[in-house]
């Protein structure tokens, strides 16, 4: 380059040179090559099932999903093979007895392939053995409508229906006692009641015979006795009102004394101001009608009328001084507006981040969640007569009676659960200033160890607990006091955030796994049990959203 070139002048300068940023090139995908290694990747996950390594067999049929998820959008020929991979993963996850992550990976293989049969026998598998029976025949139905000779989906038919036979046997072992017993006490009951109003019969009679009064048959004497009753509550209604409408006087009257004492407190008008009000310019009353006189009547009223600002007469000068400013009882001010103190109106965008601060709230709020089901502390013979009313006892082996009953028990158990310990917490929060708004926004996953004790009357053979008569069981002493069971496990908060979709609930974000198998009786009283411990999780979750909006 010349020396010209290198010497600045004011008439000449150099023009800018553009120096673009060199493109890489898109390397091209071998569709060939992903196929091929998919399908090596596939024979090994294969090699691996066949001999029950299931987690071997899962990781290699991951691996051949993530080489046919490179090749382009628009190549769909192997979308079915994507759906058997996926389908392959669920059926070693049931392998597992991982009954969630099977449902999952078989929804994920009919979303590639709707019509994959496997899939959907494997998902109707996973649901079954979740104890999900109803999903579990519907889709079993489902599948029969499209193929009448599937044989997988008979068969599990089969099983669902024998599961629910043995659900359906142990149930009524459960609790066929019960209704000899709840029959017993039903009879005992109504004949005490007719023996006490017997009782009171028999001393109206006495008292009759000894005045030499007039005798009244039972059905006169009981028509009677039910007219005095509606007479007393009649007498009781109108003095409850007459107190009410004293009550309601005396208010009055020392509403009307408080106001006459105010007006009897206010200042009296000094002379000199009567005076100067009083003062008219003749011409003023002249030029003034009467129809005028009262706009200017109710406009002083008003307090914003130019007559009603009288003045006193005499020196109208006053007297100001400074006066001090009292800052005892205030501290610095902070605009509620903002975040910052340089941004005190609020119009610059802002954010903070508040994830460690709700990290650990909400550490301590969940540890501390805990929750009792016990519905016969209040009042435990009118819940359970009211829950038996409705059951006839001469037809046990009515499906409605069964079904009455399970209910009943659902009531009747008592259950306690409590948060042991928080595990993977993982929070993003922050405050944000919009437009002189502040937005509290947080998004946070997490797992509750937990730990369930249920006990039910039904496990020790005695009613006793519920508030029936200690002789109404036939079970020893020993049986009554029968410990309560005890599980463990997990609830899942997945995603829990301040923004939740349209119609979603904190509750639909989590979900519950045990860490061992569920008894019969207490797989169904324990849906009902956590569904209630989801809302009280809720709740906590609302009060935390609370504590972080007065930050």
């Amino acid at each position: 380059m010349s020396e010209k070139s290198n010497v600045s002048t004011d008439t000449e300068m150099e023009d800018p040179v553009n120096v673009e940023e060199p493109v890489e090139e898109e390397v091209p995908v071998n569709v060939e090559e992903c196929v091929a290694e998919a399908n090596a990747l596939k024979e090994q996950g294969n090699a691996a099932f066949k001999a029950a390594d299931y987690p071997k067999a899962i990781e290699e049929y991951r691996k051949a999903v993530e080489w046919l998820d490179k090749l382009p959008a628009e190549v769909v020929e192997h979308d079915g093979m994507k759906s058997v991979l996926h389908s392959n993963i669920s059926a070693s996850y049931l392998g597992l007895a991982d009954h969630d992550n099977a449902i999952s990976a078989a929804e994920d293989a009919l979303r590639w392939d709707a019509g994959n049969k496997k899939a959907q026998y494997r998902r109707a598998l996973a649901r079954f053995n979740s104890g999900y029976l109803d999903q579990a025949k519907s889709e079993c139905q489902a599948m029969l409508e499209e193929d009448a000779g599937n044989s997988n989906a008979k068969m599990l038919l089969v099983k669902i229906s024998e599961r629910r036979k043995m659900i359906l046997e142990q149930q009524k072992k459960t609790f066929g006692a019960l209704f000899n017993k709840a029959e017993g006490l039903y009879k005992d009951r109504a004949e005490e009641m007719e023996n006490k109003k017997q009782r009171r019969y028999d001393e109206y009679i006495k008292a009759q015979r000894e005045k030499g009064e007039e005798e009244l048959d039972f059905e006169a004497w009981e028509r009677k006795e039910e007219e005095e009753e509606q007479k007393r509550e009649a007498e009781r209604i109108e003095k409850v009102k007459a107190e009410e409408a004293k009550k309601s006087g005396e208010n009055k009257s020392d509403a009307d004394k408080k106001r006459g004492e105010e007006n009897s407190s206010e200042q009296p008008k000094s002379p000199t101001s009567d005076v100067a009000s009083n003062k008219k310019p003749k011409q003023e009353e002249s030029d003034v009608d009467e129809e005028d006189q009262k706009i200017i009547q109710e406009t002083k009223k008003m307090g914003y009328c130019y007559f009603g600002k009288n003045k006193p007469e005499g020196n109208l000068t006053t007297t100001r001084e400074p006066q001090k400013i009292n800052t005892s009882s205030g501290g610095t001010y902070v605009n509620s507006k903002s975040i910052s103190s340089w941004n005190s109106q609020g119009t610059t965008f802002e954010e903070k981040d508040m994830s460690q601060w709700c990290k650990e709230k909400l550490n301590e709020m969940l540890a501390e969640i805990s929750y009792v089901h016990d519905p016969m502390e209040k009042n435990p013979d009118a819940n359970i007569m009211e829950l038996l009313s409705n059951i006839s006892f001469d037809q046990p082996e009515d499906k409605e009676n069964m079904q009455k009953l399970q209910k009943a028990a659902e009531l009747m158990h008592r259950s306690t659960i409590k948060v042991t310990s928080v595990e993977n917490l993982e929070c993003d929060a922050e405050i944000a200033l919009i437009r002189a708004s502040r937005r509290y926004v947080f998004d946070f996953s997490c797992a509750l160890n937990f730990e369930l004790s249920i006990s039910t009357p039904l496990d020790g053979g005695s009613l006793e607990g519920l508030g029936f008569p200690p002789n109404s069981g036939s079970g020893s002493d020993e049986s009554s006091q029968a410990s309560p069971t005890v599980y463990e496990g997990v609830l899942r908060l997945n995603e829990i955030s301040s923004a939740m979709e349209k119609g979603k609930t904190y509750a639909d974000c989590m979900a519950v796994r045990y860490k061992e198998a569920l008894k019969p009786l207490h797989d169904e009283m324990l849906r009902g049990f956590m569904d209630d411990f989801k809302r009280v999780v809720s709740r906590k979750i609302e009060e935390f959203q609370g504590h972080f909006q007065k930050q």
